[in-house]
């Protein structure tokens, strides 16, 4: 997970999320988020996705804690990390 320790630790301060996985990570703005929101279209799923996402985009604070994507497989999931529980490795 040191991919995505280093994304943090380089964008800490920054409103946006990580979307990660086993081997990579990939960080988007607030605004990169919201364009790609709209590109999921108004699927049942998606918009439950988008709707959660936008929510927690909204109300977390980018100094302290951490949003982040993960997709593993065909799982999505949405995490928060405040800096107390993840490790710098």
């Amino acid at each position: 997970m040191k991919h995505l320790n280093n994304s943090f630790r380089t964008h800490t301060g920054t409103r946006g999320v990580h979307f990660y996985n086993e081997s990579n990570c990939n960080f988007l703005t607030w605004l990169e988020v919201l364009d790609f929101v709209k590109s999921l279209g108004d699927k049942q799923t998606s918009a439950i996705l988008s709707e959660e996402l936008i929510n927690r985009l909204a109300n977390y604070d980018p100094d302290t804690e951490f949003l982040a994507i993960r997709q593993s497989n065909k799982t999505v999931s949405i995490e928060l990390f405040t800096s107390s529980n993840y490790v710098e490795i």
